[in-house]
């Protein structure tokens, strides 16, 4: 009789401090949904560290603490003395693995410090201030979500510091409550791929400025002539050379100056794409003082290649 009205206490516990809905009678199905832990029935690991206070050494440990106004009628109080991180760890059993909404119903009193719950070494919430005027039962707080497996897990309490206006540095724990429902689930998303692309056609293009013209060539003078233009090149090949056919000689008709023409690329190879990039072309053409010279126009036609052997 005595179980079945500490069960029936835990129930309207939750029921009140989780607006779940009440169950009609004692036998009515559980939300298999909602695991209740009393923690203080939980055997804790005690990580205690004795301090001495007033010359007085003191150990913290771990109770059960009786009470009408806690579930179950009982609580576990970490019976602590100083702020020295003492800490207890209890082991839990998840029945069914999930993601849970985790709440915690912290005792509060007059003695009592600063408490931070763990489970498996990740904190749950923040820092819960346990100091209260009277000694009493915070409202289940929800300290966040998490995904549990089922079976084992660590619930670690540790008293981390105290309000001035607290006595002492206890530490206390009512109830833990796994909650699928209230577990804060992830915005839904739709998610679609689209492959965007374009094509690069194989380009090889060359162009050139205006026609090159020398300064008239002056008979008797001896003088290094000089003439440039501009190519622009474009390449999608992996690499590129440019060329220019065998310069010669400038010819009038039947002449043709004694000396050769000379022509100069600013660049003429590349190991990547380009586009409209510019080359100088510069030509020379050299005149001595005994060269003859016939009255006219000396030229000639030069062909310029762009090629690749990687397209």
């Amino acid at each position: 009789m005595k179980l079945a009205t500490a069960i029936v206490l835990a129930a309207t516990l939750v029921a009140a401090v989780l607006s779940l809905q009440p169950a009609n009678a004692v036998d009515d199905a559980p939300n298999s949904r909602v695991q209740l832990i009393e923690v203080e029935q939980q055997t804790p690991y005690l990580e205690s560290f004795a301090g001495v206070t007033a010359g007085t050494a003191t150990t913290s440990i771990v109770r059960r603490v009786s009470g009408v106004t806690f579930s179950s009628q009982a609580y576990a109080q970490l019976d602590n003395h100083n702020g020295d991180q003492s800490r207890a760890t209890f082991p839990i059993e998840v029945e069914a693995g999930d993601l849970y909404g985790i709440h915690a119903a912290f005792v509060k009193g007059p003695n009592f410090g600063v408490v931070q719950l763990e489970l498996d070494g990740r904190p749950l919430g923040g820092p819960f201030d346990a100091y209260a005027a009277a000694l009493g039962v915070e409202p289940a707080k929800l300290l966040g979500t998490v995904a549990l497996a089922e079976g084992k897990h660590m619930l670690t309490m540790t008293v981390v510091g105290k309000n001035e206006a607290s006595t002492d540095w206890l530490g206390g724990l009512d109830l833990l409550v796994l909650d699928s429902t209230a577990a804060a689930q992830p915005t839904p998303t739709a998610v679609a791929t689209a492959e965007v692309g374009g094509s690069v056609p194989a380009t090889l293009a060359l162009s050139l400025g205006t026609p090159p013209r020398f300064e008239a060539f002056v008979p008797g003078t001896e003088r290094e002539y000089t003439a440039q233009t501009q190519a622009t090149v474009t390449s999608s090949a992996g690499d590129a050379t440019l060329t220019t056919s065998d310069p010669g000689y400038l010819t009038n008709g039947a002449f043709k100056l004694a000396q050769p023409l000379k022509v100069t690329l600013s660049k003429t190879t590349w190991d990547a794409p380009t586009s409209g990039e510019p080359v100088d072309v510069t030509f020379k053409q050299a005149i001595g003082a005994r060269d003859p010279l016939r009255t006219g126009t000396y030229a000639k036609t030069l062909t310029f290649t762009l090629s690749t052997t990687n397209p």
